[in-house]
């Protein structure tokens, strides 16, 4: 060997001799955990929050200098709540890269994560002032030195993240609601500028408005850079185990999302996969991430919104408490998107081919246009909510045109009480926390074009049959006809009866969920239908006279036992809850038209009888 190859390596060997020595000399006379008051005074000064380090501290310091923690806590600004805590960590810097402004470290490690996040009332977050929001704390990290140059002060490299055992929750006493990520873990490999680096997490999240439970796993490749504030997550393969309000639930997420922090950040993301067992795509841009703003175009092959509250609308007489709507998540929604969804239920009614656009801004949610397919028909128009008070209150102006009514109703309501097709118009407005409260505050106007249909419960000219029988026992002295008459003029509707029509026609006043008509228009072969009274959406309940009057001509049409009662009008009272309507006679009406009846015949026959003399008058008058 050369000397001076000798001479440089004796001279290494001596270096890195006094280098050691030094190394363990700092390592047998510094004791970090000396410093732990200070620690806790500085982090005390600058946050106004108590730092507390009861576990031990350990420093390494060659050939990486190295920490490593057993228990920290930090409490809440100001007071002496806990907001977060470890139960270890460690972290190395590579000793030579630190010289050079580059941070190199190898596996940074934390286990046992606890933190809690409050927003109150007003917005505001209880970590503001570690993100910037409060001045005081801000101070310190603007009077750090910058480079001249304009670049970062250090570069960042990290060979890999471990989080193990995290929990964290965000209590929001705004909504109200409670979030919890709990389970969590979190694994990555080597992160750089401008370098892709496999991610992995899992974890469980509840909420409990709505009452939701779900595991969530998550895969993909994460870069960060190389321009400052960029973050590229793609190949993202994500599953979501979850019940909502004991429903199950289960999505699977494709794609990649993209974000730019500087300023108030802007994020794109292209989505797909599955959603409640049907495909689905999503293209989603936020231009702004605070506030936030969406923009999206959204598409699904099916959509079950009755998953998300536990239920469709309740039918008549269902049992148990409605569970109220929350929509309080749409006060602060800023949107602009259209919508597409092959098969959508929404409050147990049947919606194919949906298609919307939605414009969201200042607690108000506008969806117009609206079309969708339903009940072998269409729908077209617009619907609305406004969340700014408590309760929200929902518009809807639609026109439903070629719809089989009695399936509608039957799966909105639970009783297809009326059947037939035709065209339904409404313009309507309710408020209320659930649908309950909503129909007893309905209010606007509706209007109903129907053919070729029933309505269910009651059987018409079953019931003129009675009327004619009334009548003739009366005539043979058998029974006083009055408005008090017997039990045979009295009824309950019963499923198994209807009276049909050929076409009806009726229009609605609607207020406080009682819709008023004074129009209805029916015919059928045998009868001609008017009515007019209330019917209670609220309550479930009607208060309603039919006048059914027999036509003219019944030969052919079933009819010729009521011959009797051609042209007349029996007044038919139909009163009680929906599925158990009560009917009854107007025998006083019934003769009070009879009678008028009579007299307009005899005034006829009068006037017959007055023309057909002046005739014979003038006859004997020309002769002579």
């Amino acid at each position: 060997m050369s000397k001076p190859l000798k001479i440089t390596l004796g001279a290494i060997g001596g270096v890195l001799l006094l280098l050691v020595a030094v190394v363990a000399f700092i390592a047998a006379t510094f004791d970090p955990n000396a410093y732990k008051p200070l620690l806790a005074e500085t982090v005390q000064k600058r946050t106004q929050r108590t730092l507390a380090i009861p576990g031990p501290i350990s420093l390494s310091l060659f050939p990486n200098i190295g920490v490593k923690l057993g228990e920290v806590s930090l409490s809440e600004r100001g007071g002496k709540e806990r907001f977060a805590a470890i139960e270890s960590a460690r972290v190395s810097l590579a000793l030579w890269p630190l010289l050079r402004g580059r941070v190199v470290a190898d596996r940074v490690e934390v286990a046992g994560l606890r933190a809690r996040v409050v927003r109150t009332r007003d917005g505001k977050l209880s970590i503001d002032d570690l993100l910037g929001g409060d001045a005081a704390a801000a101070a310190p990290a603007a009077s750090a030195p910058q480079p001249s140059d304009g670049r970062s002060a250090i570069a960042l490299d990290v060979a890999g993240v471990a989080v193990t055992d995290a929990e964290v929750s965000f209590d929001d006493r705004r909504a109200p609601r409670r979030v919890q990520l709990s389970k969590l873990s979190l694994e990555t490999g080597r992160i750089a500028p401008g370098r892709s680096t496999p991610v992995s997490l899992a974890t469980r999240l509840d909420t409990d408005a709505p009452k939701l439970g779900a595991d969530i796993a998550i895969k993909g490749n994460l870069q960060l850079g190389p321009a400052p504030g960029r973050i590229v997550f793609d190949a993202l393969d994500a599953v979501i185990d979850a019940k909502l309000d004991g429903t199950p639930l289960k999505a699977k997420l494709e794609g990649g999302v993209t974000a730019e922090l500087e300023g108030k950040g802007k994020l794109e993301a292209k989505l797909g996969g599955e959603f409640d067992g049907a495909p689905f795509k999503v293209a989603l841009t936020m231009p702004r991430l605070t506030p936030a703003a969406y923009t999206f175009d959204a598409e699904f092959e099916h959509l079950n919104v009755d998953h998300f509250r536990g239920g469709g609308a309740a039918p008549s007489g269902g049992g148990g408490p409605e569970k109220p709507l929350d929509l309080s998540a749409l006060r602060d929604l800023e949107a602009n998107g259209n919508l597409r969804i092959g098969a959508l239920q929404v409050m147990n009614l049947k919606l194919a081919q949906v298609r919307a656009g939605l414009r969201a801004s200042g607690g108000r949610v506008l969806l117009n246009p609206l079309a969708a397919n339903l009940y072998e028909g269409k729908l077209a128009g617009s619907a609305s909510v406004t969340a700014t008070a408590v309760p929200a209150r929902v518009g809807l102006q639609q026109t439903l045109e070629g719809i089989a009514i009695g399936p509608l109703l039957k799966d909105f309501t639970g009783n297809d009480a009326v059947r037939g097709r035709g065209t339904v118009t409404l313009d309507v407005s309710t408020a209320g926390a659930t649908v309950g409260a909503m129909m007893k505050a309905l209010g606007g106007h509706a209007k109903l074009e129907l053919k070729d249909g029933a309505v269910r419960g009651v059987n018409l000219a079953q019931i003129l049959r009675v009327a004619k029988a009334a009548r003739e026992a009366a005539r043979g002295g058998k029974a006083a006809l009055t408005s008090g008459s017997t039990a045979a003029s009295l009824g309950t509707a019963a499923r198994g009866e209807a009276t049909d029509f050929s076409d009806l026609t009726a229009t609605l006043r609607i207020a406080g969920g009682v819709a008023r008509n004074d129009d209805l228009a029916a015919r059928s072969p045998l009868l001609r239908i008017g009515g007019a009274g209330d019917i209670d959406l609220g309550n479930n309940r009607l208060d309603y006279t039919v006048r059914a009057t027999v036509v003219d001509t019944l030969q052919g049409q079933g009819g010729a036992e009521l011959q009797e009662l051609r042209g007349q009008t029996v007044p038919v009272k139909l009163s009680g809850p929906f599925d158990a309507i009560q009917w009854r006679i107007d025998f006083g009406s019934l003769l009070k038209e009879a009678a008028e009846a009579q007299l307009d015949r005899k005034r006829e026959q009068l006037k017959e009888d007055a023309r057909r003399r002046l005739g014979d008058k003038l006859q004997d008058l020309l002769r002579k």
